[in-house]
């Protein structure tokens, strides 16, 4: 018999597929031949920030374009970060104090702006999961397929291994949040490892209350090197990253605390 997955009437929707790849655009009336490099970790809303980015009078006046490439973590290379070849990083602190990168460890790049904790949880759509063997009989169970990916797969798989119960879960890997979001929503997947975060009824990552594994987690970070920091561009970057959460689709991305602040 088809299982029937029954959506909350709260106004659910799966998140829109989304293209990973590079994306470059040329600033409207610049006379800059210098590129905006962006290496982006986390998976945001590239098309969104890159749109008002390549429209601003303000970045016009220091870049000529703006490339931004977005990168599973898989392909994350710390030789691009070592050599610099990025003005700026969007990615989990942990992900580049591992790799050395960061001010004092060997490469000038240090952490301007953060975004809020969260946290790790199971969802489903049709109700609370459990981490019983019971209530995993059956079900399959969406991760990401990432290692390094705190919320998704570190807590969720320790769990799952403090109960004795990796052989009861079902589990299917996903290369991105949103493939595994729209697997939930399509009935592929009983249940997912999710964020744990404050999202309203607006929001694309609203999902019903799951089972909480963790709780204040570090929240990804944007990194630039010295070079943009104490140069003219940095207060026009760091009030362009700012504005994008008053743009954003996610809630998460609208909490974010200056690190570096313009000026000082």
């Amino acid at each position: 018999m088809a299982r029937v997955v029954v959506v909350p009437s709260f106004g659910l929707r799966p998140l829109p597929l989304q293209d990973y790849s590079v994306r470059r655009c040329d600033m409207a009336e610049s006379r800059s031949g210098k590129v905006l490099r962006l290496l982006d970790v986390v998976y945001l809303e590239g098309s969104v920030l890159s749109h008002a980015w390549c429209e601003s009078a303000g970045f016009a006046a220091h870049f000529g374009a703006l490339e931004w490439r977005s990168v599973h973590r898989d392909h994350f290379n710390l030789r691009d970060l070592h050599e610099s070849r990025y003005d700026l990083v969007l990615a989990k602190p942990e992900l580049m104090e591992g790799g050395g990168v960061v001010a004092g460890a060997g490469v000038p790049y240090r952490m301007i702006a953060q975004y809020q904790a969260y946290g790790s949880q199971l969802v489903a759509l049709s109700g609370k999961p459990e981490l019983t063997r019971e209530w995993l009989a059956g079900r399959r169970l969406g991760l990401l397929d990432d290692p390094n990916s705190v919320s998704a797969y570190q807590v969720p798989v320790s769990a799952l291994r403090e109960r004795g119960l990796m052989d009861a879960a079902d589990i299917v890997y996903f290369r991105s949040y949103r493939e595994m979001y729209r697997a939930l929503f399509a009935g592929r997947v009983d249940a997912i490892a999710s964020i744990l975060s404050d999202e309203g009824p607006e929001s694309e990552l609203q999902l019903p209350d799951g089972l909480v594994l963790a709780q204040n987690l570090p929240g990804p970070a944007w990194f630039a090197p010295d070079s943009l920091i104490e140069g003219a561009a940095y207060c026009t970057v760091l009030e362009g990253i700012l504005r994008f959460g008053e743009q954003t689709a996610v809630n998460f991305f609208r909490n974010i605390q200056v690190k570096e602040p313009c000026g000082e």
